[in-house]
C-alpha cells in the first residue's frame, strides 16, 4: 500500500479532518521503510479503538497519541509497545482529571489491578466504556478543547506549578523506571522537585509545596501503573503492586 493510502485510511479511520491531519508532517524526514513500517503498526494500533468509532473526540485523543508517540525517537519494532503505553497513559490522566478524583494512587492502584489481567483488547474496551461519559460531556469538552496538546491534569495549576510539572515530566521521561525501582525513584523524584521548589522559590511549608508533591508522585505513579498493565499484558502474570509514597 503506498504512503498516501496508509495516510488516507488512518484519516478515515479516526474521523480526523484534512485541515488537522499533519501526521506526515511529523514522519517528514523519516526514510521509506520505517514510515511503511511504522504507519502499519498505527493502523493495527487504531483497529484497537474500531468500536469507539462515533466517539469523536475519544478517536482525537487517539490521533495525538499517535503523533507524540512517532515524536518520540525508536527503533520500529518498540512503536507498538510505545502506543499501547501512551495511549493508556493519557486516558487514565483524562479519567482521573474529570473525575476530580481525590485519592488518585489508589484508584491507580485499582486501575492496575482490575486491568491488568486482561489481554490488551479488552483492557482497550474496559477503557473505552471507563472513558465514554467522559467524551460525551460537552461542557469538559468544551473545557479542555483549547489544552488537547498538553497534560489535561496541567489546566488548573498555575504558572510555577505548570513549569515544575513540566520539568518533573521531563526528568521522568529521562529516567529508567521499573516497578522493581520505584523505592529509589521516589527518593530521587523527592529531591529533584524540592530544588524546583527552592528555584521557584516557594516555601516547603506551604500547602502548595504539600499539594505538588502528592501531584508529582502520582505522576510517577501514573507511570508505574501503565507499566504494571503492560507488563501483565505481555507476560500474562498478576501486575506487581504499586507502593503509596510517603508522606
Amino acid at each position: 500500500m503506498e504512503l498516501e493510502s496508509k495516510y488516507s485510511e488512518i484519516k478515515t479511520l479516526l474521523a480526523i479532518n484534512d485541515g488537522k491531519f499533519d501526521l506526515d508532517q511529523v514522519i517528514f524526514n523519516w526514510p521509506e521503510d520505517k514510515k511503511h513500517a511504522v504507519l502499519d503498526k498505527v493502523l493495527k494500533f487504531i483497529q484497537n479503538f474500531y468500536m469507539f468509532k462515533e466517539l469523536k473526540p475519544f478517536m482525537n485523543s487517539v490521533y495525538i497519541c499517535i503523533k507524540k508517540t512517532l515524536e518520540i525517537q525508536a527503533e520500529i519494532n518498540d512503536y507498538e509497545e510505545l502506543l499501547v503505553k501512551n495511549a493508556i497513559m493519557r486516558f487514565l490522566q483524562e479519567y482521573i482529571t474529570y473525575s476530580n478524583l481525590s485519592q488518585k494512587e489508589e484508584i491507580l492502584n485499582f486501575l492496575a489491578q482490575s486491568l491488568g489481567k486482561l489481554e490488551l483488547q479488552p483492557l482497550i474496551i474496559n477503557l473505552g466504556l471507563i472513558l465514554k461519559p467522559m467524551y460525551s460531556d460537552e461542557v469538559y469538552l468544551n473545557k479542555i478543547k483549547d489544552y488537547e496538546e498538553i497534560e489535561v491534569s496541567y489546566i488548573l495549576n498555575d504558572a510555577n506549578e505548570i513549569e515544575i510539572k513540566k520539568k518533573i515530566d521531563k526528568w521522568l521521561d529521562s529516567q529508567f523506571i521499573s516497578l522493581n525501582n520505584q523505592d529509589e525513584l521516589r527518593i530521587k523524584l523527592k529531591e529533584v522537585y524540592d530544588s524546583l521548589v527552592l528555584s521557584c522559590n516557594l516555601s516547603m511549608q506551604s500547602e502548595i509545596y504539600s499539594k505538588l508533591l502528592k501531584e508529582v508522585n502520582e505522576m510517577l505513579a501514573m507511570k508505574l501503573t501503565v507499566l504494571s498493565l503492560m507488563e501483565s499484558v505481555d507476560e500474562s502474570y498478576e501486575p506487581i503492586p504499586i507502593k503509596k509514597a510517603e508522606g
